[in-house]
Formats: structure tokens, sequence, C-alpha cells
């Protein structure tokens, strides 16, 4: 009998996780933005809690002030990419010629050494090809309906979340009536909120400490549009795995491009991956330090599943996911040991000599 008993929990168990996966696929159109506007909420309301209970302001004026202050930043960082894009793109026959003009370098340079190649190299093509095409880019860029949307919603969400925040803590203690059960609660809520915010927070300081650093390397030698490819690969560096290798392979063929020699791009590229390791290794454990208490194979895990299940921004949304399910695993004795297999491994005991010789004497 306990072993049906314990085979129809499990089973019952990995269906209700398929369910739960089936639900976030189907439903991805809806979650994502939720999820952000959650995320973002629990980053802000410890800042806007504490702003209400100093000024006495309205909690409608506070939220409205948070949000509207959001908008702006993500307007004018949006509207700085679309005017440096829509500058670079004006400059594409000028690179397309710049492009040709090295492939066709090449020909004449492996011929030389016994290497026969057609020279197929047409530089009018490409030109022509850039002046057609150039505008292609920009009309993507303004044609984002979709992402604007969802920032609309993600505000509009968020406004809500924060203005009926206090609901949360009513509906459980409704549930539980009981003192004891209302601090456990509110222990887990705020293990959770440290969670969201130092992840969030640490990965926009971090952001912009990258920005930073990427924008003196460009500067330092020469590249046009440093401040541009110093924020875009800031930027890119969110996106786990595949974000900062795209980023600098497109600094890379751009520095390529527009100078005479290889040796700069390929400077470029060595000093921007210095700057990266030092980022890596000294300014994220310092900003976001050992907070989320999650080991480096959860966190791999969660990147994978979120960006089969959610794309990018399951890519960086299930780390900080992963661990409030770990601290909700932790809060029951029934699920306790399975925190375990998302924890980092525990601290070796120091060996203490002296108290060895002692017990040994003793005996």
């Amino acid at each position: 009998m306990d072993t049906q008993s314990n085979l129809l929990r499990i089973t019952a168990r990995v269906i209700i996780a398929t369910f739960i996966v089936l639900v976030m696929i189907v439903g991805k159109t809806f979650l994502v933005p939720f999820a952000w506007a959650v995320m973002i909420a629990m980053a802000g309301y410890p800042m806007l809690n504490n702003l209400e209970k100093r000024t006495k302001m309205p909690r409608t004026l506070i939220n409205g002030l948070f949000l509207l202050g959001l908008l702006f930043l993500l307007m004018g960082t949006g509207l700085f990419f679309y005017k440096e894009l829509s500058h670079i793109f004006s400059d594409m026959p000028e690179l397309a010629g710049a492009v040709s003009e090295r492939l066709h370098n090449l020909s004449v340079t492996l011929r030389e050494k016994g290497i026969d190649l057609p020279d197929n190299f047409d530089r009018s093509y490409f030109t022509a090809w850039a002046q057609a095409h150039s505008g292609i880019f920009v009309n993507i860029l303004s044609g984002i309906g979709v992402n604007i949307w969802n920032i609309l919603l993600i505000m509009f969400y968020m406004f809500f979340l924060l203005y009926y925040r206090d609901l949360v803590f009513a509906f459980f203690s409704k549930k539980y009536n009981d003192p004891k059960r209302m601090v456990a609660v509110r222990s887990q809520f705020n293990q959770s909120l440290a969670i969201v915010r130092s992840y969030i927070f640490g990965l926009l300081v971090l952001t912009l400490v990258s920005a930073v650093m990427n924008y003196i390397v460009l500067l330092i030698f020469g590249l046009e549009f440093a401040l541009f490819f110093a924020l875009f690969l800031a930027v890119l560096n969110l996106i786990p795995f595949i974000g900062n290798p795209l980023g600098l392979l497109t600094i890379f063929i751009f520095a390529a491009i527009t100078n005479d020699t290889m040796l700069t791009p390929l400077l470029i590229m060595a000093s921007l991956f210095v700057a990266n390791f030092l980022q890596d290794n000294m300014v994220r454990p310092w900003l976001m330090g050992d907070k989320m208490k999650l080991n480096a194979f959860a966190i791999f895990v969660s990147i994978i599943i979120g960006g089969m299940i959610w794309g990018v921004s399951g890519m960086i949304l299930f780390i900080p996911i992963t661990g409030i399910i770990k601290v909700i695993l932790e809060s029951s004795r029934e699920t306790e040991h399975y925190a375990i297999f998302l924890s980092e491994l525990p601290a070796k005991p120091k060996e203490n000599k002296g108290l060895v010789t002692r017990d040994i004497t003793a005996a």
C-alpha cells in the first residue's frame, strides 16, 4: 500500500508539473508581462512602502510617479538606440563599400600567393544593396507595436499590484488566522523580496558599470558610435550565454570594417574580454553577493528551461523565480529536503586538533 501511495503521489506531482509548464507555454502572452510586473513591483516595494510611510503621500500618486519615471527611462533608452541605429544604417553605403574593398583586396592578396580565385566581389552590388535596404531595420524598430503594448501592460499590472499589495497579507491572515503562521509568512515574503531586489538592482547596477567600462575601452581605441556599442554590449550581457558573444562579434565586425588594420579590432576584443572578466569575477559578486543562495547548476538549468518556455525573458526571470521556489520549499518540513538540490555545497567543518587530543587523552 505504501508503494502504491508513493507512486500515486509521484504521478500526481508529475502531472501537476506538466500542467503548469503547459499553462506557462500557452499563456505566454499574458504571463511574461505579468511576471515582469511582479518582479519589478517586488523590487520596488520596500522603497515605495517606506516613501509612503515617511511622506504620507497618497499611494496612487507615489505609484504613478514611480511608473512615470520607469516609462521615461525606457522611452529615453529606446529613443537613443533608435537614433543611433538610424545614423549607423544611414552610413551603410560607405560601410558596404569598405566591406567590398576588403574582400577585393583579399582576393588580390590570395592571387599574389598563388591562389587563383576569380574576382567576383562586385563593389557596386554592395553599395546598391545597402542603399536599397538601409531603411529596413529602422522600419522594424518603428513597428514594434507588440513590445510597446507589452510595456504598457507591465505598467498597468505594476500599478494594480503595488496599489493592492495589502490584499496579500489580508489573504494569508484570513486563511491561517494564526499569529505564528503569519510571522512565518512574512518571513518568507521578506526573503523573496530580498532575492528579487538584490537580483533586479544588481542587474541594473551591473549593466551601468558594464556600459561605463565598455565606453572607456571603446573611447580609448576611437571606435565610432562608442556610446551606442557600449550600451549595446551592456544590455546584451543581460542575456545569459548568447548575449555577450553576440555583442562582441558585432563590435568586432564593425571595428574591422571601419579600421585599416586588424590590430585595433583585436585589441578592442582583448580589452573588452578583460573588462568582462573583471565584471564577472569582481563587480558581480560584490553587487549580488550570495543572496540568491543558488548553486551554479540550478542557475544553469533555470536559464535553459526559462529560455525554452519564455525565450529571453525566461532566461532572465527564471533565476529569481527559482530562488523564490527555494524559499517556499525551505518553509515546509515536507519539502525542505528538496531545497538541498538548489543550494550550495555545505561548508566543511573545521577540524579542531586540540579538541581531538583532549578527547583521546580523556579516553
